[in-house]
């Protein structure tokens, strides 16, 4: 999923570019359905924890690509969730969503509270659809927290 920040494209400013990618189980004839299902549940969660907006989704061998505009200045690609996970052996992963919302955050933190609307969306969609990059074992959604540009 790529997603884009404040900016006008094809300016010259802004408009920034980032990406965020997941896995999921091995697309077949049988589970095709379901699986894209629960990629675009995914990234419909997605996009209401963040302020910018998709440009690209990928599936496999389905690509789907646009343009746009992001209006709200905050919509910033080095702002982003740093989303930890682990699987069923206890294996950490993590993956970052660019342009987070900070709206969201929990008071007083630099988190996000699982339990709120948003929140709740994105780790029912995240933890039904998405796998363990080593094993394709299911996984569990430990922290969403806010993170800066990485130097």
């Amino acid at each position: 999923m790529t997603i884009q920040d404040y900016g006008t494209v094809g300016s010259g400013s802004g408009a920034e570019k980032s990406n965020v990618g997941w896995w999921m189980t091995t697309l077949t004839a049988g589970n095709f359905v379901a699986q894209t299902g629960a990629a675009l549940a995914i990234r419909t969660a997605i996009l209401d924890l963040i302020l910018g907006g998709q440009t690209k989704a990928i599936v496999v061998a389905s690509e789907a690509s646009s343009a746009v505009n992001i209006t709200d200045p905050d919509a910033q690609r080095e702002n982003k969730w740093l989303v930890r996970y682990h699987d069923t052996s206890g294996a950490p992963y993590n993956i970052e969503i660019p342009t987070a919302k900070l709206s969201l955050l929990d008071a007083g933190t630099e988190f996000l509270d699982l339990t709120g609307t948003e929140a709740a969306a994105f780790v029912t969609a995240f933890e039904a659809g998405a796998v363990s990059p080593v094993d394709g074992s299911a996984v569990t959604v430990d922290s969403i927290q806010f993170v800066g540009r990485r130097s």
